[in-house]
């Protein structure tokens, strides 16, 4: 027997490989001519009804063949699963994409959008600034006489910019009095609480200084928001998916997609720690996520920052799990450097 496996667990990691390579039910012939078994058909069909009434493979409709269950699956990469080297074109697409001077924000979008690339599924980063961000430095820059460039700088190098257009020009005196303000109330302060700073400050402004602090106020609102939302990369491909094979559990993954709370929410605890976790169709306990697969590694702890990767039941996991694993590695080691005093 192979790697020290019984029989039985010889016989069904075959049937789950070989469904992983074709997605085909699998016949007692077909294990029964394999090279690493020598046993008769008879010895195949009994084993194989045994992993059914265990619940490890299942018959689909009328078939003679087995497809493994969820179950079986589990088993089979709990205990069976051999992993495979990273493609040397992956580790130099990673190490290419992933600069360690880029910016949170869009370090994780560049990796996002490369795992999609890679692997034809879907990718998806937790808020990138979810831990709360501290200001370092804001400016406002005169574009044009009724027209000014906020500029807001976080500690971690992210940069938001917002064109901020007047109903009239913006006076010399006005646009100094703003800038003391904004200065006072959001440098060195966690976002969050620069914007109630700056609440406070409009109670005693009035005017042209009131309404610019007020833009601003809601553009910083505005990315704060957004910025609490997952990341979520390739849907295109589940799209093109369902479309082809006119699949509606793939619409539902979709649908919960566009809002993945409910999601996040599953992910968030399983990634408290730094091992690489594995969800499996009804594992998660999302309907939605029935017939797919969520790969997920933690990537940064202080602030909780963790990716995923989304696809079929039956996807290639002895090279995706890998590849998770070096994306999660690779963003770690540039994360969690020793930061440089600007």
């Amino acid at each position: 027997m192979t790697l020290g496996l019984s029989r039985s667990e010889l016989i069904l990691k075959l049937i789950v490989e070989q469904y992983l390579a074709d997605g085909s039910p699998v016949s007692s012939k077909a294990i029964s001519e394999h090279t690493s078994l020598q046993v008769s058909s008879a010895t195949v069909r009994n084993t194989m009804m045994q992993l059914e009434q265990s619940g490890l493979i299942r018959s689909p409709h009328t078939s003679a063949g087995r497809i493994p269950t969820t179950q079986g699956i589990r088993l089979f990469i709990d205990k069976m699963l051999q992993l495979e080297p990273l493609p040397s074109r992956w580790l130099s697409e990673m190490q290419q994409n992933l600069q360690p001077q880029l910016p949170v924000s869009l370090l994780c979008q560049k990796a996002g959008q490369l795992l999609a690339n890679l692997t034809g599924l879907v990718s998806i980063f937790s808020p990138p600034k979810s831990g709360g961000r501290v200001i370092r430095q804001v400016d406002l820059v005169r574009l044009a006489a009724d027209r000014l460039l906020l500029v807001v700088i976080d500690e971690e190098g992210d940069i938001l910019h917002r064109v901020l257009s007047q109903q009239q020009s913006v006076e010399a005196m006005t646009l100094s009095r703003a800038l003391c303000l904004l200065n006072a109330a959001l440098c060195g302060q966690q976002w969050l609480d620069g914007i109630s700073r700056l609440a406070l400050m409009l109670k005693t402004e009035t005017g042209a200084i009131a309404g610019l602090l007020q833009d601003v106020m809601a553009q910083l609102s505005l990315d704060e928001l957004q910025q609490n939302q997952p990341l979520v990369f390739g849907q295109h491909h589940l799209l093109q998916a369902a479309e082809s094979q006119k699949d509606p559990a793939l619409q539902q993954v979709i649908q919960l997609l566009e809002q993945p709370a409910c999601l996040m929410s599953l992910l968030k605890p399983l990634t408290l720690d730094d091992s690489t976790k594995l969800i499996l169709g009804r594992e998660s306990g999302i309907a939605q996520l029935h017939n797919v697969s969520v790969i997920t590694v933690r990537y940064q702890a202080d602030p909780h920052r963790y990716l995923a990767l989304l696809g079929p039941r039956r996807m290639n996991y002895a090279r995706l799990i890998p590849l998770v694993e070096a994306c999660g590695q690779q963003l770690s080691k540039h994360l969690n450097q020793p930061k440089q005093s600007p």
